[in-house]
């Protein structure tokens, strides 16, 4: 059993979150959607779903990998959709996406609700965060909750039941992928990044604790060995 990693584009690398999810003793495979050969064919394997990436979430591959987010939902297998991951996952389960811009640093915002929400703790109300978006989510997916919001996107962060969680920043990212989202502000500080990198590695650890739980690996299996 295996935490399925899909990468939409160059900007969809595990980074921060991969080292911590394996730190925690999770599998995780690395799917690149644009090859046909790598994507699962079912979902015996899995325990749970990342899908991620930077710009645009329409691509050529893209319908095969929202019918996947779709059926581990409705199997009840725990979805992580991060930057066009989430406009993807939005997609899948019947939003909608519409135009707009907004890459570099910007300041993400918790609502109430995402404050109370468990993979939240320990992040701020307001913190600094890295984004790459050429679209945001519009319209959310029938009975999801949003948890927070960036300048330019009013449903940065939802969720649909205790299965799917969607933030639309890349809380995964490493310095070298936070400084090159930002180059057209200008140089961000070390302290900015080191925050984010803090912020993000807090997050991936609630992820593999909260959401995708390591004994979950062993779900439909023997654990014990009988002689």
């Amino acid at each position: 059993m295996a935490i399925y990693y899909f990468e939409l584009d160059g900007h969809g690398t595990p980074c921060n979150l991969g080292r911590t999810l394996r730190a925690y003793g999770q599998q995780v495979k690395q799917i690149d959607v644009h090859h046909a050969a790598s994507m699962p064919v079912d979902l015996d394997e899995v325990h749970g779903v990342v899908v991620c990436g930077g710009g645009a979430s329409v691509t050529a591959s893209s319908g095969a990998v929202e019918a996947f987010v779709r059926e581990a939902a409705k199997a009840e297998i725990p979805v992580l959709a991060i930057g066009s991951g989430a406009r993807l996952a939005a997609r899948a389960l019947g939003g909608e996406i519409g135009a707009c811009a907004e890459r570099g640093v910007v300041n993400a915002k918790l609502n109430a609700l995402g404050r109370e929400e468990p993979l939240f703790a320990g992040q701020r109300w307001t913190s600094e965060q890295a984004v790459w978006n050429d679209e945001c989510v519009s319209k959310l997916p029938e009975g999801a909750r949003v948890f927070g919001s960036t300048p330019g996107a009013k449903f940065a962060a939802w969720g649909v039941g205790p299965w799917v969680v969607a933030v639309d920043w890349h809380f995964e990212w490493d310095s070298k992928e936070i400084a090159e989202c930002a180059k057209a502000q200008g140089a961000v500080s070390s302290t900015a990044i080191a925050n984010i990198e803090r912020l993000g590695q807090l997050f991936a650890e609630r992820v593999s604790m909260i959401l995708m739980p390591v004994d979950r690996m062993c779900s439909g299996r023997a654990k014990d060995v009988r002689h």
